[in-house]
C-alpha cells in the first residue's frame, strides 16, 4: 500500500530507485549530518539576532491541484534560488517585513541516518528574495537545480554558507538530541519541529491562530453570561455589586444567607432517638428564650445585622430591590407604605405579602404597617375608614377601644401583616398638627386606659404585634420631627408623670413588644444628642428605669430631624450604641449595605460588641416568637 504520507521515507526511497539516484534525497547528502546542524544553527543564530520569528513552511494547501504538482516535484528537487553565489545575511537594525521573514538555509547532507530537521522550504528564497513568494506572485515557478545553477547537488563547496561560530556545548547537545527529534504535519499544512532540541535553543514556533480561535457557540455564551452580570450591576446599584458582598451576589448566589436551612437544622438536633435504630423520640424541652439563644447562635453575623433592619421600598410588585434586601441581606423586616405606592388593591396586597414571605427563607419576615386610624388610616380604600385614636378616646370606652384593635388585628392578618405600628401613647397638651387626632386624650390616665385596651384586642389573637410610640413623647412639642428636631423642655419630673406614665403602666402588664423611639432633643436629659441616638434616654431611662426589655425601634433615619446630626450609615451606629435594636430608613440595597459597613467598621474598633448584636436580636426573635412565627418545634 502507498504510504499515505508524500513526505515519506518510503516514497522518497521509491522515487529515487526510479529516477536511477541512489544517495540523492531531496536537499542532498553530501555533507555530513553535524555539518548540516552546524550550519542550520548558524541560520537560526543569524535569525535570532534579527530577532524575528522562524517559520516553516511547506505548502499552501487551499489549491489541491497545485499542491499535487508540488508534492511530485519535492520527491526529487527543491527550489533554492541563490543570487550571485552567495547569500544576503539580514542586519538586526533592518525591518522586516511579513513577506521578507528571514528562512532556515537548507544544506546537503550524505546520509539519511539522521532525519531531516527541516522538510521543505516555503517560496521565499534563502536570499530573501521575495519576489520568489508565491504570497506575493500568485504563482510558484519551480525548475530542477539544474536549470538554476550549474554546481551539481552534492558540490555544495562551490556554494559555500557563512558560517557563524557555535558554542561546542550547543553543537554536542545538537548532535546528541537530534536523533529524538519529531517532525509534524500541522492542520495548516506547515511542518512544525514539535520538540527542540534544547530548552534554550527554540527552533520552530507551533502556533495556530486558527487552533485558538474561540468557536461562535462559546462566545456568544460568554458575551451573554456578561451581558446579565452587567444588566444586574446596573440594576441593583454600584455599592452591592462592588461592595461587600461581591459581584458574585447578582448571580443569586449571596454571601449573606448563610445557612438557609437554620430553623430545620434546629428542630432535627431537637429531637433524637432513645436507642440507636429505634424509632421513638424524646422531645427536647426548653424555653422560648433557650430556643431563641440556640438560634441566635447559630446565625452569622449578617444573618444578625438584616434581622435588625426595617426597610422600605417602592411599587406596588415583588421588584428586585426588595427582593434583593428580603433574600440576600435577610432583612428581619418590611414596612408597607402607602405613600410609597405599596397599596393597590386587596388582591395585589395579598400577593405582594406573600411573596416577600416566601422569599425569606431563614428567619420568617415581619411585615409591618403604622395602621392607626382616622388620620392614618392606610388600608381606607380597602376596608373603608377605621375610627380614629381621638374619636375612641372620647367615648371613654375600653371596650370600644379593644373592639378596634380587634378589628384591626383581622384586616391586617388577612392581607399577611404580622407587625401594627400602634398605638400612640402620646399624651396631648399642645397643639402639634402633625398629631392632630392620632392621640387618645390629654391625660395620661386617659390614654393609658384606652391605649391599653385598644393593644389588648390587637393583640389577642396572636398573629398581630403592636408597637408604643413616640418615646420619650410628642405631646408638648410643636415641630414635627419629618421637618426638623423638636424641643421638649419638660422637667424630668413632669416627663415621668406625664409623658412616661402611660409607658409605664404598660410595661409593667407585660403585653408591650415593641416601642418606637423618635427624633427630639429632650433638655432635661440630654441637650446635645437627639432621643434616638442618646445612651441616656434609651438606655438609662426606657431600659433601667422603666424596665422595658423589649424591642426598641427607631424611627426613620431620614427624617430631617436626624440628618442635620448624621447620616443614615452613622445614625444606624450611633442608634445601636443608644441602645436601639430595629433601625428603620433603607429603602433600596445600597443603603442596607451601607449600614451593614459601617455597623462593621465599628465592631472592628470596638464601639460596638458581638454580644451588644446578640442581645438586639435575641430581643427581635422573642418579638417574633410572639407573633408565632418561631415556635418552638414539637413532636
Amino acid at each position: 500500500m502507498e504510504p499515505a504520507n508524500p513526505w515519506s521515507s518510503e516514497r522518497l526511497h521509491t522515487k529515487m530507485e526510479q529516477d536511477g539516484t541512489q544517495k540523492l534525497s531531496i536537499i542532498g547528502h553530501s555533507l555530513n549530518s553535524k555539518n548540516i546542524y552546524k550550519n542550520f544553527l548558524a541560520a537560526l543564530d543569524t535569525v535570532k539576532l534579527a530577532n524575528i520569528r522562524i517559520e516553516v513552511v511547506t505548502m499552501d494547501r487551499t489549491n489541491d491541484s497545485q499542491a499535487q504538482e508540488i508534492t511530485e516535484d519535492k520527491r526529487t528537487n527543491i527550489d533554492i534560488e541563490r543570487a550571485g553565489g552567495t547569500d544576503r545575511q539580514r542586519t538586526p537594525d533592518k525591518d522586516v517585513g511579513d513577506s521578507e521573514r528571514l528562512e532556515p538555509r537548507l544544506v546537503d547532507t550524505s546520509t539519511t541516518s539522521a532525519p531531516s530537521i527541516i522538510q521543505d522550504t516555503p517560496a521565499t528564497n534563502i536570499n530573501g528574495d521575495k519576489n520568489s513568494d508565491p504570497d506575493v506572485n500568485g504563482t510558484e515557478d519551480r525548475e530542477p537545480l539544474s536549470a538554476k545553477s550549474e554546481t551539481p547537488v552534492d558540490e555544495p563547496h562551490k556554494t559555500p554558507i557563512p558560517e557563524t561560530p557555535i558554542p561546542e556545548e550547543l553543537t554536542q547537545t545538537l548532535d546528541n538530541s537530534v536523533e529524538s527529534i519529531p517532525i509534524d504535519m500541522h492542520p495548516t499544512g506547515k511542518l512544525v519541529v514539535t520538540t527542540a532540541p534544547s530548552p534554550h535553543l527554540p527552533l520552530v514556533s507551533s502556533f495556530n491562530p486558527a487552533s485558538s480561535r474561540m468557536k461562535r457557540g462559546t462566545a456568544a455564551l460568554l458575551i451573554a453570561f456578561l451581558a446579565i452580570i452587567v444588566l444586574q450591576g446596573l440594576t441593583i446599584g454600584p455599592t452591592q455589586f462592588l461592595g461587600t458582598q461581591g459581584w458574585a451576589s447578582v448571580l443569586g448566589n449571596p454571601g449573606t444567607q448563610g445557612n438557609s436551612n437554620l430553623l430545620t437544622n434546629l428542630k432535627k438536633q431537637m429531637t433524637h432517638a432513645v436507642k440507636p435504630g429505634s424509632t421513638a423520640t424524646v422531645e427536647v424541652q426548653m424555653t422560648p428564650e433557650q430556643y431563641i439563644d440556640l438560634i441566635v447562635n447559630k446565625m452569622t453575623l449578617d444573618q444578625k445585622l438584616g434581622q435588625m433592619m426595617i426597610v422600605q421600598f417602592t411599587g406596588a410588585t415583588y421588584s428586585l430591590p426588595i427582593s434583593t434586601m428580603i433574600s440576600q441581606y435577610n432583612v428581619g423586616a418590611v414596612l408597607v407604605f402607602t405613600a410609597n405606592g405599596n397599596v393597590v388593591d386587596k388582591g395585589q396586597l395579598t400577593s405582594l405579602i406573600q411573596q416577600m414571605k416566601s422569599g425569606s427563607s431563614t428567619i420568617p419576615l415581619a411585615v409591618a404597617i403604622d395602621q392607626e386610624g382616622g388620620p392614618v388610616d392606610r388600608l381606607i380604600d380597602l376596608d373603608g375608614p377605621r375610627p380614629s385614636a381621638a374619636t375612641l378616646g372620647a367615648t371613654n370606652d375600653p371596650k370600644q377601644a379593644r373592639q378596634a384593635g380587634m378589628q384591626d388585628a383581622k384586616d391586617l392578618t388577612s392581607y399577611g401583616f404580622n407587625l401594627n405600628l400602634a398605638p400612640v401613647v402620646d399624651v396631648t397638651n399642645i397643639y402639634n398638627s402633625q398629631m392632630d387626632g392620632r392621640t387618645f386624650g390629654n391625660t395620661p390616665a386617659q390614654v393609658t386606659k384606652m391605649a391599653g385596651a385598644y393593644l389588648q384586642g390587637l393583640q389577642k389573637s396572636g398573629k398581630v404585634v403592636g408597637t408604643l410610640k413616640h418615646f420619650p413623647g410628642l405631646g408638648d412639642v410643636s415641630t414635627d420631627p419629618h421637618l426638623g428636631i423638636p424641643q421638649l423642655t419638660r422637667s424630668k419630673s413632669n416627663l415621668e408623670a406625664i409623658d412616661w406614665a402611660p409607658y409605664r403602666a404598660l410595661i409593667k402588664s407585660g403585653n408591650v413588644h415593641a416601642i418606637m423611639v423618635t427624633h427630639e432633643i429632650v433638655a432635661a436629659l440630654d441637650a446635645t444628642e437627639p432621643s434616638s441616638l442618646s445612651p441616656k434616654i434609651i438606655q438609662n431611662i426606657l431600659r433601667k428605669e422603666l424596665g422595658f426589655q423589649g424591642v426598641i425601634m427607631t424611627d426613620s433615619l431620614t427624617m430631617d430631624a436626624l440628618t442635620a446630626y448624621a447620616t443614615m450609615s452613622q445614625a444606624a451606629v450611633l442608634s445601636i450604641e443608644a441602645g436601639s435594636d430595629l433601625l428603620m430608613g433603607a429603602s433600596s440595597p445600597d443603603d442596607v449595605a451601607s449600614m451593614f459597613q459601617s455597623i462593621k467598621q465599628a465592631m472592628s474598633t470596638g464601639a460596638i460588641t458581638q454580644q451588644r448584636i446578640n442581645e438586639s436580636v435575641h430581643r427581635i426573635l422573642m418579638m417574633k416568637y410572639a407573633m408565632g412565627l418561631l415556635p418552638i418545634p414539637k413532636n
